[in-house]
């Protein structure tokens, strides 16, 4: 294979830095493997017509936003933890009104869902807004 020199570097080594550099940018746009059963930070949910989705499991406050209204929010027990849970008896509901941020708590054990009632697509925007203690902490015991 022959390579010819450009600014003191090869093609061959321009294009295996282009691969590098393409490589690490695939990972990072695909984040990191996280725990099982650990919360996302942030997250979107799309919706077409009418419909229930499961947003994210408990326990967690959130922040939520839709640019356009359509939708509401609220909170079931997790069963399965899918869709299929959205459609349960459902806690307050509480509805997204068009370019505003909503608050929602979801509890140890409980599910937040999505409910649209529009004709079309609807997006739901969230991030975590803080993540609550653990119910209990053990400390080690250093013997001395």
């Amino acid at each position: 294979m022959t390579s010819t020199k450009r600014n003191g570097l090869s093609n061959l080594t321009c294009k295996l830095a282009g691969l590098a550099v393409l490589a690490l940018g695939t990972l990072a746009a695909s984040g990191s493997a996280t725990a099982a059963g650990t919360v996302n930070d942030r997250g979107t949910v799309v919706a077409r017509g009418q419909s229930s989705k499961v947003v994210v499991a408990g326990p967690v406050a959130l922040h939520v936003y839709s640019q356009s209204s359509g939708g509401a929010i609220y909170t079931v027990p997790s069963v399965t933890g899918t869709d299929k849970d959205c459609s349960g008896a459902a806690g307050p509901v509480t509805p997204i009104a068009a370019e505003t941020v909503a608050h929602i708590s979801v509890g140890e054990g409980r599910v937040a869902c999505v409910s649209t009632s529009t004709r079309g697509a609807f997006e739901l925007v969230w991030h975590a807004t803080e993540r609550p203690a653990p119910t209990a902490i053990f400390l080690a015991k250093a013997d001395r």
